[in-house]
């Protein structure tokens, strides 16, 4: 992942650019990004970094009026069941749990992401 191409979180529903791993649980947070929140996002660099499916990855985007920031960034081992703060053990020939992430994995997290929020409209509309 070059840093001119897009992350591999992001996905587009109509016409508004949204995060996969954004988490939802406070007033001021959401899951539609611009330039700003993305450029202090440390997720696409854990995920260059570690390359494994066994990561996972959640941050939460602050929205204040019209920007945004990642103020928070969570990162867990699901293999080892705890969080990371640390990746210098992190990656291959480094972990013996590590097993490269597939482009097929990350689409089906775009595509969860991308129906969940179908979903959320619908349900806006009803």
């Amino acid at each position: 992942m070059a840093a001119s191409s897009p992350c591999p979180y992001r996905y587009i529903f109509k016409g508004r650019t949204f995060c996969a791993i954004a988490i939802r649980e406070r007033r001021y947070t959401t899951s539609e990004v611009t330039p700003s929140a993305c450029s202090t996002c440390k997720a696409r660099e854990v995920a260059e970094q570690v390359r494994c499916r066994h990561l996972d990855l959640g941050v939460e985007v602050d929205q204040y009026g019209g920007s945004q920031d990642v103020g928070v960034f969570y990162a867990s081992c699901q293999r080892l069941m705890e969080r990371l703060t640390d990746f210098g053990n992190c990656g291959e020939g480094k972990c013996p749990h590590w097993s490269v992430v597939e482009e097929e994995r990350l689409e089906q997290m775009r595509q969860e992401a991308l129906a969940a929020q179908r979903e959320k409209e619908r349900q806006q509309e009803d």
